[in-house]
């Protein structure tokens, strides 16, 4: 197996070819100050047997910064912050290196206090910021930044410098004809990440650089392979070590920047075999590559010489440790959905994962004094709470009247493009078979037979059910909720079909309807439809259906009775009269499913509500809320 062999990049030995891909964690104090949390996050993933840690992107200059959490490299005082991480990653067992970059037009003009600075004038579509053309003056000021920064990671003591020169970032905004748009000397593609070069390896010394590329941008006009040789032959000439490759960029195609779960893999192989034939330094593959099988066919076939994980070393820490032991099937996989991860860090919240709410948490304690506990529902909350309870030393025990585990998540990886998130699913029911509970399936639970077990603590964890709104003469209607509709306990009736509630759920089910050949209405009352779904994951489903000929698409829309002539209804405060429909598909109003909550009022010991049984929320909201409990008890 090629990822358990030792690897020299510019004299530095690693001792395997795993290496963490650079990610914004937003663990750290606003303006880059280094939190515990943050030693612990990187301290834990060195435990888990990664070679090389690349550390979250660390701002060479003010007004290149992306995140108001973001490592900073711009002053002296960062770095003794920079020696926290350095550090923990050390003690951890692996090298540390530092990710240098300047956000150009990607900046976050509410952190950096201003307008964006870019090669040319022009808007970045992720952010929405236009950014101003740069000075003569203030490009040369940061082209110094990037040498003081690379000297101050040096005396800070890291193995490696990395470099970004991809992604849609400042030095790739430079080399791009489609960004750089300038007319004097610094319009010329290769004029300005030659000067930084030169800076960049003169204070590194004998620390070793990695360059980090974008293969592809994926978007007209965008770098590749074909018109970054040039680029390549220049890292070669300079000295620059290893090629870091991932994909797309920040502002023009995030979700393949991001690596999402929709996104096809072979064309990864394509660019990967392509940019090896052009260069002879070592390269590094990022994207999406957190599943063993993948990883072989990469090292197998020569395309890479090491693997890059990010998110798939939240999910699992140990995944390396795990695959070089031969021990794939315990790996706990990423199914890159950028649900908790991403959509937290964008919030300025810490990083968190879907599959691995145990991230950024604290160790279990045992606890002194060990109780009977009942969990009652095996979704996302009760498994973490189970889960988290047992390691602590409690006696637990989950009951589940479905035949199988992971509650409403289950039906999470039915729709189109989310067929990886059985990985999730996978890992979920694997933690809860590893560890020390006893799961009862197809046990239904009832008042009586809480009273007569009598545990210590029982805690609920029985989810929600759909609603049926109130609307005039709903009840003459064929009705389907949408657990009906992905449980296939019933079936769509007609080719003609209402969607009530077109929010991320709804959505969903008017795609696979679609695929069935039906004519789809999906309507909800808020103006924005899929306003709850991931921005990336929701400009992705708009792409593939928002001008099929059967969808109709009503936001703002109120629905006022059913009559046998059709639906009458308000759209956009005008009112309207629709056709009729065969099938009614109710996809919002969710409540608690809160029967044997109101069946126990005998119950003398001790309870916990948690979950959609509490509060219809997230997924990752039901597996935080049960981490906490079970960690509390």
């Amino acid at each position: 197996m090629k990822v358990k062999e030792t690897m020299r990049i510019g004299g530095v030995e690693l001792k395997n070819r795993f290496v963490l891909a650079p990610l914004k964690t937003a663990l750290n104090n606003p303006g880059g100050r280094v939190t515990a949390e943050a030693e612990a996050f990187y301290r834990r993933i060195a435990h888990g047997g990664t070679a090389l840690l690349i550390l979250e992107p660390a701002a060479v200059s003010p007004q290149g910064v992306e995140h108001p959490k973001q490592l900073r490299m711009h002053a002296d005082e960062h770095i003794k912050e920079l020696e926290k991480l350095i550090q923990s990653v050390h003690k951890g067992g692996s090298l540390a290196a530092i990710h240098l970059n300047h956000a150009g037009r990607a900046a976050n003009p509410k952190v950096i206090g201003g307008s964006p600075l870019a090669p040319s004038v022009m808007t970045c579509p992720t952010t929405g910021a236009e950014a101003t053309e740069l000075s003569d003056g203030q490009i040369k000021q940061i082209i110094e930044d990037f040498g003081l920064a690379a000297r101050r990671a040096t005396i800070a003591g890291v193995d490696f410098i990395e470099l970004q020169c991809g992604h849609g970032y400042l030095i790739s905004q430079f080399y791009s004809l489609r960004t750089n748009r300038r007319n004097d000397k610094w319009g010329e593609p290769g004029k300005f990440v030659n000067e930084v070069l030169d800076r960049v390896m003169d204070a590194a010394g004998s620390t070793p650089v990695i360059a980090r590329i974008s293969g592809k941008e994926f978007v007209e006009g965008g770098l590749g392979p074909d018109n970054q040789s040039g680029l390549f032959a220049l890292l070669g000439q300079k000295g620059v070590s290893a090629l870091h490759v991932g994909f797309g960029n920040s502002c023009d195609s995030p979700a393949w920047y991001f690596g999402h779960m929709a996104l096809p893999e072979e064309p990864q192989y394509e660019i990967l075999r392509e940019i090896r034939s052009l260069i002879s330094i070592p390269v590094i593959a990022a994207g999406r590559m957190g599943y063993p099988e993948r990883i072989e066919k990469v090292m197998d076939e020569g395309m890479a010489d090491c693997i890059a994980l990010g998110r798939p070393l939240i999910a699992d820490p140990d995944f390396p440790n795990k695959m070089m032991k031969g021990q794939t099937d315990s790996i706990l996989l990423c199914g890159s959905c950028l649900q908790a991860c991403l959509r937290k860090v964008r919030s300025a919240d810490p990083i968190a994962c879907m599959a691995n709410p145990w991230v950024t948490a604290s160790p279990s304690q045992p606890t002194k004094y060990p109780k009977r506990v009942m969990v009652v529902g095996a979704g996302p909350a009760g498994i973490a709470a189970a889960v988290a309870a047992s390691q602590r030393g409690h006696k637990v025990s989950v009951y589940e009247e479905r035949d199988f585990i992971g509650g409403q998540f289950a039906f999470a990886v039915r729709p189109k493009g989310k067929t990886t998130m059985s990985r999730v699913l996978k890992g979920m029911q694997d933690r809860l078979k590893q560890s020390n509970v006893a799961v009862h399936m197809t046990q239904r639970v009832t008042a009586e037979f809480v009273l007569r077990e009598s545990p210590d603590l029982l805690i609920l964890a029985t989810g929600a059910r759909q609603k049926i709104p109130e609307i005039e003469k709903i009840e003459t209607q064929y009705l389907m909720t949408a657990f009906d509709f992905f449980e296939q306990t019933k079936t769509v009736k007609g080719n003609r079909v209402l969607v009530l509630g077109a929010g991320m759920v709804g959505m969903e089910v008017a795609e696979m309807l679609l695929s069935m050949g039906k004519e789809v209405v999906a309507c909800r009352r808020s103006d924005v439809i899929g306003s709850d779904m991931d921005p990336i994951t929701r400009n992705l489903m708009m792409k593939r259906i928002a001008d099929h000929p059967k969808l109709t698409l009503m936001p703002s829309t109120r629905l006022i009775a059913f009559t046998p002539k059709g639906v009458r209804a308000t759209h956009k405060e005008k009112e309207v009269m629709l056709d009729p429909f065969n099938t009614v598909i109710v996809c919002s109003g969710m409540v608690p499913e809160d029967a044997l909550t109101e069946a126990l009022k005998e119950f003398k010991g001790e309870r916990r509500i948690i979950g959609d049984a509490a509060a219809p929320a997230t997924i990752e909201a039901a597996f935080e809320q049960g981490l906490a409990v079970g960690n509390g008890i």
